[in-house]
């Protein structure tokens, strides 16, 4: 196959650059596909001989087994062979670490799956069908979101493991470190069923950009299993990446049941040094709006009272906003703000006016970066409509490896052989390579003649003119 040349004839049956470029991927797709057939029939051929000097037996004829890559579906044989224990299996499989039934190669399944976190499966599909040569249903989007969601949450839990056992040594000491936790509900499958998302992010301050500021170093933990879980999975960050000893510890939460101040303190117990865990103010604000109706007077004069630190005259101006109310509903609002308010009255600073100003990083700012990080969960997985099932974890999973810059290593990592493995790999693609038959190059049509001195009348000039090859 001389793709040159074959190109050219492509270009000559065309009469523009875009019928050019259609029919020239099509070719180069077909090109790629055949190929790569070529090369894993080479690699069972090989395979199969090792196998058989091991003592290894041939079970079966070949069968074949499609798996989906970008450039379209290749079609390749795989032998069946019986090991010296009896049991069956594909050993170009095993090579290839393919799972059973897996139709997608892990390239796909993982680009499949980072699309899916930011679009709906239906448009996945048609992105899919609109780039690349790769064919699959909308619930087909959804089993490679769960694989590769698998994958990641499989890497936090032995981080976990490893925390329990004593394993894990951070080594970062930054000098200040905050954290801020809260939960989102998503809709379940059954009616009026909630799940709760629980999302954690880390970071060390802030850095400019122009007049904005980016957090600098987030790393974000999500999970839509318990409490428990998800507070062994933020301790577990925190002792993989960091030594607190000489660090100052901030965090910040809006005070809901599982995100209080014993939950950050016992998973940044190794700081020795005091841990601010402050309400969020953006949580204060909004119950204050919620409860006293937007009445923007009253919230003014509650909301400096607050930073007077005057407990006192935070009550009484409740209570005598609750005295003018004429409506039950109104007067339980008012109630529930003021039983938050002094149910957590000593988280209600900033922490920025707890040390001197000369202490604090650089770009300091107030904390409630967590409400619009919180987005990369609701811009996807509520509104629309949108009901979640088995596959809600997953979800998870995948935009938290995304944003934290893991997701590929986490998931191809069970693709990838060990040292022996590899050793033995190479073995066999060097003895695929002496398989491959030479090409023998064409020298085309001969010419040549008889060399003489006599003259063309001649009986050898004649017989020249007869054997002369043009």
């Amino acid at each position: 196959m001389d793709s040159i040349e074959d190109l050219l004839g492509i270009w000559k049956n065309q009469t523009s650059l875009l019928a050019f470029e259609e029919e020239a991927t099509a070719y180069m797709y077909q090109f790629m596909r055949h190929s790569v057939e070529q090369v894993f029939s080479l690699l069972d051929q090989a395979i199969t001989r090792e196998k058989q000097a091991e003592g290894w037996k041939v079970d079966s004829h070949k069968d074949q087994r499609v798996l989906q890559f970008l450039f379209g579906p290749v079609t390749f044989s795989h032998t069946r062979m019986i090991n010296p224990e009896g049991h069956a299996c594909y050993p170009l499989d095993h090579l290839l670490k393919l799972r059973k039934h897996m139709r997608y190669s892990p390239n796909v399944e993982y680009e499949t799956a980072t699309l899916a976190s930011r679009m709906t499966c239906r448009e996945v599909v048609k992105t899919l069908a609109t780039w690349t040569q790769v064919q699959m249903s909308h619930t087909t989007v959804m089993h490679c979101v769960r694989a590769v969601g698998e994958a990641q949450e499989k890497q936090d839990q032995e981080r976990v493991i490893q925390a329990a056992n004593g394993e894990l040594d951070g080594t970062r000491q930054p000098n200040f470190l905050f954290a801020e936790a809260d939960g989102t509900f998503v809709r379940g499958l059954k009616k009026r069923q909630h799940i709760e998302i629980k999302h954690f992010i880390l970071y060390e301050g802030w850095v400019k950009n122009g007049k904005r500021r980016l957090l600098k170093e987030p790393y974000a933990v999500m999970t839509s299993k318990g409490l428990d879980t998800f507070w062994e999975q933020v301790e577990a960050v925190v002792e993989q990446r960091y030594r607190l000893w000489q660090t100052q510890i901030v965090a910040n939460s809006d005070g809901g049941v599982g995100y209080d101040e014993t939950h950050f303190k016992d998973a940044f117990c190794g700081s020795h040094k005091r841990i601010w865990v402050q309400l969020d103010a953006f949580h204060v604000a909004q119950s204050l709006t919620r409860s006293l109706h937007g009445d923007k007077s009253w919230i003014t004069r509650i909301q400096k009272a607050i930073q007077r630190k005057d407990r006192a005259e935070v009550i009484l101006l409740l209570d005598t906003f609750e005295s003018n109310q004429d409506k039950g509903g109104r007067i339980e609002q008012v109630e529930k703000v003021k039983h938050y308010l002094m149910e957590h009255w000593d988280r209600l600073f900033d922490w920025r006016e707890s040390m001197a100003k000369e202490n604090l990083p650089e770009n300091a700012g107030r904390l409630g970066a967590m409400e619009s990080n919180q987005r990369h969960l609701t811009f996807r997985m509520k509104k629309r409509g949108m009901h979640w099932g088995e596959s809600e974890e997953g979800m998870v999973k995948v935009i938290q490896g995304i944003r934290n810059g893991t997701l590929r290593a986490a998931y191809l990592s069970s693709f990838l052989p060990s040292k022996r493995i590899e050793r033995l790999t190479k073995k066999t693609i060097r003895i695929a390579s002496l398989l491959k038959e030479p090409t023998v190059p064409s020298i085309g049509a001969h010419h040549g003649r008889i060399g003489i001195n006599a003259s063309s009348s001649s009986a050898v000039g004649k017989l020249n003119r007869v054997l002369t090859l043009a």
